[in-house]
């Protein structure tokens, strides 16, 4: 496999060629499913289904996998996170000993799922991870779209994200974030309520979708207003579904309820029972809070942001369009292709809120429009192919259709004007290069399973050096200055509670790395004179590269270093 991957990336050609065939032979096979008969039935069945989704993953993963192998963290959020998770799987208490700050535990855990198959945890599991989160985002849509219309408007919705996310080249749009596990949750959750409104809302059908609802907050604490849209959508369509008894709809409303209090319970009875109930208000409730700016940003934010702003514009016109077509054509429109064109931009209009919520410019919070956008394309699609009816020429209608909608769909990702990927040498060298000299120099003295705790925004040394983090803080921003945070005593008392709790083997300096970006090599540990105090009397620098400074624990100083190993990689 690595040497077919190897012949693939050795030209960029090669791989826009195989990676292009893939996609434009997923558009052509929507295209086919509705305008053949005997293919579309096909498709339909369970076993076409699958394929047609495996398709899918394939050509996903046929445009992505050039980021499985940069060593590097494609933005430092992905390396928090996956330094978190390496912490978690020796205390999972939250916010006990690791702390995600704005991101939640679920947001944790769910890098730990290659521990259960006995691998380790890496970049390359972490964007396998955001792949599957994608992919399943995807699958949702999928069957939302087939029980709310049928599977031909199905396979022409999730053009939309399979072209999104195959296409995508910004770092900042394809690194794990604290989106991805919420948009995946929120799918679940659209496709929960679908379900719970084909059965009528009978039986435990309501609870699932307050469970999976509940669970968005703790996943990313900015994904509420998006959660609350789709708990918006499942209240609405519980009241005003037809000829239901009022007792279906009370215990519909109390398993609801129930269902969304339960992850919650659950998180924080661990958080009280572990003693960081405490740690939670402050650390994800408070400081949340004062992270958010005073004005908005502009909407060009989301509409002029490359790589995103054209898909989103794109949806957003058909949605525009379908529209116009439901005011003017009202009656030849289904009720049910209005109840679910109207959810579609409930939902679309909780991630836009999502985006804009803590008023700041960041690439990384786009991913949450990524899917609430494909959802109003497929309610927009659905709509438009219910007015075509069962007129004789109707299947011709819905051919032209999925035709219109796949090259939107490309053309707004730059299908037909593909740039070149910019990771295609990162197999070369993840398979060859030298290890990064600040890990080599963590390696050299501290043992995988020690505490390394890292001041400064680095936490990726964490990671490659496999060991765990010296403080629930993996990254001291929060500890650096008020400018970020105005509970800077909390946060810095906390963490030298914690230095002095876990004692880690070892501390590394990289704050001039990270928060002095004029390079002078300021801004080091010192600035925070009790952390000062507390390395000159237990510690003593060992090694430095660069501004990256290394002091392990004094009574470590008999001990023999490590020899220098390159980072530890999952195996294919």
């Amino acid at each position: 496999m690595l040497r077919l991957l190897s012949w693939i990336a050795d030209d960029q050609g090669r791989f826009l060629a195989v990676s292009q065939t893939l996609l434009f032979g997923f558009a052509a096979l929507i295209v086919a499913g509705t305008a053949s008969r005997r293919l579309g039935a096909a498709l339909s069945t369970w076993r076409g289904k699958l394929l047609f989704m495996a398709f899918a993953l394939l050509v996903i993963v046929g445009g992505r996998w050039p980021t499985f192998f940069v060593r590097d963290p494609l933005n430092q959020d992905e390396a928090q996170a996956l330094a978190q998770a390496i912490t978690a799987l020796h205390n999972p208490i939250p916010w006990l000993e690791f702390d995600g700050n704005t991101c939640g535990p679920l947001n944790t855990y769910v890098l730990t799922l290659p521990a259960l198959f006995g691998q380790h945890l890496t970049f390359l599991s972490t964007r396998i991870i955001t792949i599957l989160l994608e992919f399943g985002a995807t699958v949702a849509l999928y069957f939302c779209a087939e029980l709310t219309f049928d599977s031909g408007v199905a396979r022409i919705a999730v053009a939309a994200p399979v072209a999104f996310f195959t296409l995508c080249v910004t770092d900042d749009l394809m690194h794990y974030t604290g989106a991805h596990l919420s948009i995946f949750l929120g799918m679940l959750t659209l496709l929960c309520i679908c379900v719970a409104y084909r059965r009528r809302f009978r039986g435990a059908s309501m609870f699932w979708v307050g469970l999976v609802a509940g669970m968005m907050p703790f996943a990313k604490l900015q994904s509420v207003p998006l959660a609350g849209a789709t708990v918006a959508v499942a209240l609405v369509s519980l009241a005003t579904t037809p000829d239901l008894d009022l007792s279906v709809r009370l215990r519909g409303a109390a398993r609801l309820l129930i269902g969304l209090l339960t992850a919650p319970a659950i998180l924080l009875g661990a958080a009280t029972l572990g003693g960081s109930i405490y740690d939670f208000y402050v650390s994800y409730i408070l400081s949340s809070l004062a992270y958010i700016l005073w004005e908005y940003r502009p909407i060009t934010f989301v509409t002029a942001t490359p790589g995103f702003g054209p898909f989103f514009d794109g949806l957003v016109a058909l949605c525009a369009l379908a529209a116009l077509l439901l005011v003017t054509r009202w009656r030849r429109i289904t009720p049910a292709a209005r109840n679910a064109y109207v959810a579609a931009l409930i939902v679309l209009g909780g991630a836009i809120w999502t985006i804009f919520a803590p008023k700041r410019g960041s690439i990384s919070y786009l991913p949450f429009g990524v899917m609430p956008a494909s959802v109003a394309g497929a309610a927009a699609v659905g709509l438009i192919a219910t007015w075509f009816g069962a007129a004789g020429d109707a299947r011709l209608r819905r051919t032209a259709l999925a035709v219109a909608f796949v090259v939107l769909c490309l053309g707004t990702n730059a299908a037909f004007t593909r740039p070149p990927n910019p990771h295609l040498d990162a197999l070369d060298d993840y398979l060859n290069g030298p290890p990064d000299p600040v890990t080599a120099m963590v390696q050299h003295y501290i043992t995988p399973g020690q505490r390394l705790a890292v001041w400064g925004w680095r936490p990726q040394y964490v990671v490659e050096s496999d060991t765990l983090l010296g403080t629930r803080d993996s990254i001291t921003a929060y500890q650096f200055g008020p400018s970020l945070n105005p509970y800077l005593d909390y946060f810095r008392q906390r963490y030298i509670t914690d230095f002095e709790r876990n004692k880690p083997a070892g501390f590394l300096d990289s704050g001039p790395d990270s928060f002095d970006f004029s390079g002078k090599g300021q801004f080091g540990h010192e600035i925070f004179p009790q952390l000062d105090a507390l390395i000159r009397r237990d510690y003593h620098l060992v090694a430095s590269v660069n501004f990256f400074r290394l002091y392990l624990r004094n009574d470590l100083a008999s001990l023999e270093p490590q020899s220098v190993s390159s980072t530890r990689r999952l195996p294919l």
